[in-house]
Parts: structure tokens; C-alpha cells; sequence
């Protein structure tokens, strides 16, 4: 059964997520579900000028380019971050990306509270992330009975007006997870003395059953303080340079309330891009990290809730979607191997000024530009005056589709389009719409038809990719299904 999503849902979990859930911050703007408009931002310049489904320019900028990025004194660094292809594929981003007729096909349905899902290295089984606190095997063509993992007992989800948006977020799989049998989670539990600390937790496979991994954890990679209920980040992924990167939200509340300051303090470790190492010593730094001292795990800063991103594995680019408060939401790009990056929250709001009164950028440092910049304002009248909560995808390098090679996809957990561009270098393409579901009164617009009896494409908690650079949606809160050719 499709999930029906409300004009109060939000960040792939809950309300939370892109507004101050009521609260009235220093900026002076009151927001409730559907987000209102920030106090002094400006009128954007591209991404949401187009009306409908097709192609719409957005808002392009640089990145710092490719090999510089802003270090703990301001200068220019350049990380580790590394590529993941041999040579880097052709690009040409002077024009939107024609996606052609694509359509959904099932992989799996039926699996409740579904939030992400992920497969180990050399692998073909699917691990679907239950934010409940399970994880299920699908293997084969079938779940197989039993979980692989249960963290239930930490977790008791929030129901009714509030979607909560706590719980288990996501799992990662190490390249040597065949041999290691470690892997990784992100959760945020709702219950116990942990209660509200977004955590990262290391786990092994058991000895005797492959599918079934032991309880208990074998290391406590991160524990952030006690937050708020909302923008728990969640991500974890490991990254082409075989480093664990964890994206944490910026600790929630209004404008930054609860932990005021902290995204912009590379010493903090809320509102980030986290680089870990988890087989160093804690606290799990890993080398080459921008920031000394406190800062030694941060890579990137200054994010408000950055809840999906994802490495180019043909390129190592990195691109993160980051979640907006009521005005705008945006998404970000970093060259392969650039640390250090300002992304301007609290002071920003995508490529908006003071959206928050009061705040100010670290001094020394720049802020990063997004290159997609999604007006979602009261007043918005453009194609992403639906979003709620940006969901940050990858750029599709599988081979069943061929029209989408090299193509760069992001989507919303409620707006009723996706978004489709060709990054190369500082260049971004023009955008084309994708309509999550087909528009009879506009037939011949890029959309998802569905097969397989597929209902309604809804709620979008993840995009992810199998081994083979296939890309797959996790839909409506309970399916995975996956990008083919339309017809």
C-alpha cells in the first residue's frame, strides 16, 4: 500500500526536518509544516524558474574547483578523498541531460518503515535499513526469514502529527567486508541513557550464520552529545578512499538554536561531513583530515542536516543534499579530494544570506556555493515549490540505462519532481525535471512510469546504487525498486 504523504511530511522522516516545527527563531520567521518564507533572503537566480516538468536552469556555481578547498587557516588544501576511476569520463555539461522514457520496477515491497538499503562489496544481497530498528537480508529474489540485525530495543518511534525522524538510518559496508565481516551503522536512539545522540556503531557478522550478524556491537565509532529530536543526519558511507564519511545534522531546533554555532566550528561535530577511519585509534580520525585537534574528524562543515549524499565512482566528486529550514534546499558538489569546504549554514540558507538573523560565516573561511539552489518558499511558483527535504542521490554509472551515463539525480521526500543535471568540473548543467509519477495533461514530460503494479510513487527516503552502478529509489517508505528503460 503507497504511503500518502500530507502537507506536514518532511525530511525523509518527519516534519522536522526543513522547518522550526513551530518554533520562532532569531530570524523572527514562524514555521509550521509546510515551511514559510525566511526573513531577509533574496530571490534565487535559477533552479525552480521553470513551471513544469521538463528542463529548468539552476542556480550554477564553483567549488572551491577541482583540487582547492578552504583548510583550518583559510588557505587552500587538497585532501585525500582520491577517485574512484581510472580516467575521468567525458562530460559536457553545456546542455540539460536528455533522460529519454525511464520507468520503476519492483525489486522488493512490503518492507515496513523502509529507509535505506545498501549491498556489501562483490555482492548481489540487499540490506534493507528498517528505521524501526531491523535489518532484513533480500536475497535470492526473496527477504529471508529472520533479521540480519536488531537494534529495536533502543528504538521507539514518535507517531501522529510528528513523523519521527530518529530511529536507524543507514548501514555501510566496508571494501573488505567479505573477509572483515564488519560493518557499520548510524542510528538515533529514542529510548535509554543513549536516548537522542546520533551514534555510529560498529558491528560484525556472526561465525555461524553469514546472515545473521552477532548483537552486540564491537565499537562505539561516534556519539554525539544529546540533540534535539530533529536533523539527525544519519548518513554513513564509505568513500572511494576506503574512509568511513558520516553526515551529521546540526543538533535541530530553529536556526540553528540548539547547538548555535556549532556547524561552524570545525572542533564541533554537528552540521558535518565526518572522515573516519575506524581500524586507527580513537577517535577514529583519519589521516589527512583538514582541522588539527578537535577538529582532526571533520571534512567538510557548516551543513544543516546533509541526509543523503554520495561519491562518483567514476570520478570520486562527491555530492550532498542538505537539507534547507523553510526557504530553500540545496544541493552541494566537492572535486575529488577537496576538504575543508564552508557550506555557510547558519549564516546561508543555499546561496541565501540571513535567511537567519545574526549569524556569521567562521572567520577566514568562504562559503561553498550550491549548485542547485531549490526556492521552496510560501511563495515559491517554481517546480521544487513542493520540497520539503532534499534527497541527495548519485550520478548513474550503470549500463541499463544508457541515456542517464554520467547523469547526476536528486530528489525530494515529498516534491513531486526530481531533479536530473551533468556536473563537469565547476560546470553544472542546465536541469531537467523528472516527474516522479506521469502527468496526463503533460504526456510527453520526462516521468517514472511504474511496472510490476507498482502504486503511486510517494515518499523517496533514499537513492542508492547497486555494484554495477545501477541506480535504485527507496520508495514510499517501504519499497525498493529500481531505474529502467521506459517505453
Amino acid at each position: 500500500m503507497a504511503l500518502t504523504l500530507g502537507g506536514s511530511a518532511c525530511l525523509a522522516l518527519g516534519t522536522g526536518a526543513c522547518s522550526d516545527d513551530g518554533e520562532t527563531g532569531s530570524s523572527g520567521a514562524t514555521s509550521g509544516p509546510g515551511g514559510s518564507q525566511g526573513s531577509t533572503g533574496t530571490t534565487g537566480t535559477g533552479a525552480g524558474s521553470g513551471t513544469g516538468a521538463g528542463t529548468a536552469t539552476g542556480t550554477s556555481s564553483g567549488s572551491g574547483g577541482a583540487g582547492g578547498g578552504t583548510s583550518a587557516s583559510g588557505a587552500t588544501t587538497t585532501g585525500t578523498g582520491g577517485s574512484g576511476g581510472d580516467e575521468p569520463p567525458t562530460c559536457d555539461a553545456s546542455a540539460a541531460p536528455d533522460v529519454g522514457k525511464l520507468a520503476l520496477a519492483p525489486v522488493v515491497t512490503g518492507v515496513d518503515k523502509l529507509t535505506y538499503a545498501a549491498q556489501p562489496k562483490g555482492s548481489n544481497d540487499w540490506y534493507l535499513v528498517q528505521q524501526t530498528g531491523q535489518i532484513r537480508v533480500f536475497s535470492g529474489g526473496a527477504l529471508r526469514p529472520g533479521v540480519f540485525l536488531d537494534v529495536s530495543s533502543e528504538i521507539r518511534l514518535q507517531s501522529g502529527s510528528f513523523d519521527d525522524e530518529r530511529g536507524l538510518i543507514s548501514i555501510a559496508f566496508p571494501p573488505d567486508y567479505a573477509t572483515s565481516g564488519k560493518f557499520y551503522i548510524m542510528m538515533t536512539p529514542t529510548t535509554g541513557t543513549n536516548m537522542n545522540r546520533d551514534t555510529v556503531l560498529e558491528f560484525k557478522r556472526s561465525a555461524g550464520d553469514p546472515y545473521v550478524a552477532d548483537p552486540t556491537p564491537t565499537k562505539t565509532i561516534l556519539r554525539l552529545d544529546s540533540s534535539q529530536v530533529n536533523h539527525n543526519g544519519g548518513h554513513v558511507v564509505f568513500g572511494p578512499d576506503g574512509m568511513l564519511y558520516v553526515g551529521t545534522g546540526d543538533g535541530g531546533g530553529s536556526c540553528n538554536n540548539d547547538k548555535q554555532g556549532a556547524p561552524q566550528d570545525p572542533s564541533s561535530l554537528f552540521g558535518k561531513i565526518l572522515r573516519l577511519d575506524p581500524n586507527a585509534p580513537e577517535p577514529y580520525a583519519a589521516a589527512g583530515n583538514p582541522f588539527p585537534g578537535d577538529g582532526a574528524r571533520t571534512w567538510h562543515y557548516g551543513l544543516r542536516n546533509p541526509y543523503r549524499f554520495g561519491f562518483d565512482r567514476a570520478t570520486g566528486d562527491l555530492f550532498i543534499g542538505d537539507v534547507g529550514q523553510d526557504s530553500y534546499e540545496e544541493v552541494d558538489y566537492v572535486p575529488a579530494g577537496v576538504s575543508g569546504l564552508n557550506f555557510g549554514w547558519a549564516k546561508f540558507e543555499g546561496d541565501h544570506e540571513d535567511t537567519c538573523r545574526g549569524r556569521t560565516l567562521r572567520e577566514g573561511s568562504t562559503h561553498t556555493r550550491p549548485i542547485v539552489d531549490m526556492d521552496r518558499r510560501a511563495s515559491a511558483t517554481g517546480p521544487f515549490r513542493d520540497y520539503k527535504s532534499v534527497i541527495g542521490g548519485f550520478v548513474y554509472r550503470g549500463t541499463g540505462v544508457p541515456q542517464l551515463k554520467g547523469v547526476y539525480l536528486f530528489g525530494d521526500y515529498t516534491g513531486g519532481r526530481m531533479g536530473a543535471l551533468v556536473q563537469c568540473g565547476d560546470k553544472t548543467s542546465p536541469l531537467t525535471l523528472i516527474l516522479k509519477n506521469p502527468d496526463p495533461n503533460t504526456p510527453n514530460a520526462p516521468a517514472f512510469t511504474r511496472q510490476g503494479g507498482l502504486p503511486t510513487f510517494e515518499g523517496l527516503t533514499a537513492i542508492v546504487e547497486d555494484n554495477a552502478g545501477e541506480l535504485y529509489f527507496v520508495a514510499n517508505r517501504n519499497s525498493l525498486v529500481k531505474i529502467v528503460p521506459g517505453t
